[in-house]
């Protein structure tokens, strides 16, 4: 009898876990670019771009996103100093102030942007 009811409940788990009749499982499309592993970018005919990722769960699917540039005010109290080669940069944060240093060649686009204001800007700082 025990048998019977754990073959009678292993049954029932294996059914439930089938996908109903009218999900479709989700793939990568034919045309879709690899942008790093496991992650794909594919634009459909009505011009949508959607980004593909691979997870151990399955595929998920996404509307891609513009990344929004640095908020102005994020820049507000951050001070930036040249260090040769390099510019030293300060800003307060909620647990401390946080400083990092970059190489004027790496500089990303809003730390170029910074240092040229603070460049066109009076020479205030430290020395």
């Amino acid at each position: 009898m025990k048998t019977f009811l754990i073959l009678l409940v292993s049954m029932m788990a294996l059914r439930a876990a089938e996908p109903a009749g009218g999900t479709a499982t989700l793939a990568i499309p034919a045309g879709a670019v690899v942008v790093e592993s496991n992650l794909y970018r594919h634009t459909d005919a009505q011009g949508k771009t959607w980004i593909y990722r691979r997870t151990p769960f399955g595929i998920t699917r996404a509307e891609a996103q513009s990344v929004a540039p640095a908020r102005p005010e994020a820049w507000d109290n951050t001070r930036a100093w040249d260090d040769g080669d390099a510019v030293r940069f300060e800003r307060p944060g909620p647990f401390g102030v946080y400083r990092w240093r970059t190489k004027k060649s790496e500089l990303d686009a809003a730390e170029q942007a910074f240092w040229a204001r603070q460049q066109a800007g009076p020479a205030s700082g430290r020395e």
